[in-house]
C-alpha cells in the first residue's frame, strides 16, 4: 500500500591517473551546468556557511581497483557507526558487467545497514554545509575524458580563503583540489552527492520533504529504522502528515490495523483535502473486518477526489465486494 542527475575538463593527469573508473553513470545524466564558484567566490552560499570546515574521524578505505564505490561507502557507513568493511558492501553495489557501482545501488546498501542516505541538492553550498554540520559527503566525479572515467570520493573539508577541497579518494587519504577543480569534476555528473543520517539526525538545508522521500525507501528494508525516523519528524515538524502517513504504513504492514488506522486518521485531520489518507484509513478498517467504518472513509477520499482517484475506485469496490459477501452471509439459512 503507497500513500499517497559543462563536461568537465581533465583535472590533471596525474589526477585521472590515481583514480581511474570505478563508478557506473546511467545515460543521459552528464551535466552542463555552470560553476558555483567563481572569481574566488561561493556561488549561493547558505547564510551563516563557514569560511571553512573539516569533518574529524572519518575512515578511510585506499582502493587501486574498481571499488571506489564500496570504499567510500563504507567511509561514510563506518563514521556513521555502523561496523562494516568495504569488503562487507561488494556484492551489494557493485556490477561487474560495468567495472563500477551505480548510484541506487549505494543508497540501498545504506538502508540495508540502518541508515537514512539523504541525496543533496545539486548545490555546492548545501553540500559545504554539510561538512560543515558534521556530515561527510559521498560525491560523484568525473575525473578524466574516457566514458568510464567516473569516481566515487567522500568529502571531508572544505576551506574557502584556502580555495580548497579534500577527499578520501582512492588511495589518498587527504586529496586536495582547489574548489574550482572539484566543482568542474563534481558538476559533470550532474553534482549527485548524499550523505548517510541516523534517525534523529536533521541535516542543513535539508526540507521536510526531501528528508521523508529519503526515509520512505526504508519502511520495505529496515522498518525499525523507518519508524525511528518519523517519530523524529513528528518531533522535528509536528505537522508533518506524510511522516504519520508512514507510520501507519508500518503498522499496515505488521498487520496491526487498528494502530494504522489511528495513524491514518491522524493523518487525514492533518492534512483534510488530500484524499489519500482518507483511502489508507479505508483500507486498513477494512482489513480490520469493519466494512462499514471503511464504506465512510471512503465515501470523504471519493469526495475529495485527488490525487489519486483511481486508487479511491479501486479501495471502494473492494469494500463493495467485501460488503456483498457480508452481506449474502448474513441472509444464509
Amino acid at each position: 500500500m503507497e500513500p499517497g542527475l559543462r563536461i568537465a575538463r581533465r583535472l590533471s593527469l596525474t589526477l585521472s591517473l590515481i583514480l581511474g573508473g570505478c563508478a557506473a553513470l546511467p545515460p543521459g545524466m552528464l551535466s552542463t551546468a555552470p560553476l558555483q564558484f567563481q572569481h574566488g567566490k561561493l556561488v549561493d552560499a547558505p547564510e551563516g556557511l563557514p569560511a571553512a570546515a573539516h569533518v574529524a574521524g572519518v575512515p578511510f578505505f585506499p582502493d587501486d581497483s574498481h571499488y571506489c564505490g564500496p570504499a567510500s561507502l563504507a567511509s561514510a557507513l563506518v563514521f556513521s557507526g555502523v561496523e562494516i568493511a568495504p569488503q562487507q558492501l561488494i556484492a551489494q553495489v557493485f556490477t561487474p558487467g560495468l567495472e563500477g557501482s551505480l548510484q541506487f545501488d549505494l543508497l540501498g546498501a545504506a538502508r540495508r545497514a540502518g541508515r537514512i542516505p539523504i541525496v543533496l541538492p545539486p548545490r555546492l553550498g548545501v553540500l559545504f554545509a554539510q561538512v560543515a554540520a558534521g556530515y561527510p559527503a559521498v560525491v560523484l566525479q568525473k575525473v578524466g575524458l574516457g566514458a568510464r572515467d567516473w569516481h566515487y570520493a567522500v568529502l571531508v573539508e572544505y576551506d574557502l580563503p584556502a580555495d580548497r577541497v579534500t577527499l578520501r579518494s582512492s588511495t589518498a587519504r587527504d586529496l586536495q583540489l582547489s574548489i574550482e577543480q572539484f566543482d568542474r569534476s563534481w558538476a559533470a555528473g550532474g553534482r549527485w552527492a548524499f550523505i548517510t543520517i541516523q534517525p534523529g539526525q536533521f541535516p542543513p538545508d535539508i526540507a521536510e520533504p526531501r528528508y521523508l522521500h529519503a526515509v520512505a525507501p526504508l519502511e520495505g528494508v529496515a522498518p525499525e529504522t523507518a519508524h525511528a525516523a518519523y517519530e523524529a519528524a513528528l518531533r522535528h515538524w509536528p505537522a508533518s502528515w506524510i511522516a504519520m502517513m508512514g507510520l501507519g504504513n508500518l503498522a499496515y504492514a505488521r498487520k496491526d490495523y487498528p494502530r494504522a488506522a489511528i495513524h491514518f486518521a491522524q493523518a487525514a485531520r492533518l492534512q483534510p483535502q488530500d484524499g489519500d489518507p482518507m483511502n489508507n484509513l479505508a483500507q486498513a478498517l477494512l482489513a480490520a473486518g469493519d466494512w462499514k467504518a471503511a464504506q465512510g472513509a471512503i465515501d470523504v477520499a471519493l469526495r475529495l477526489g485527488k490525487p489519486h482517484p483511481e486508487v479511491y475506485r479501486s479501495t471502494a469496490a473492494q469494500i463493495a465486494k467485501a460488503r456483498a459477501a457480508a452481506l449474502s452471509e448474513s441472509a444464509a439459512p
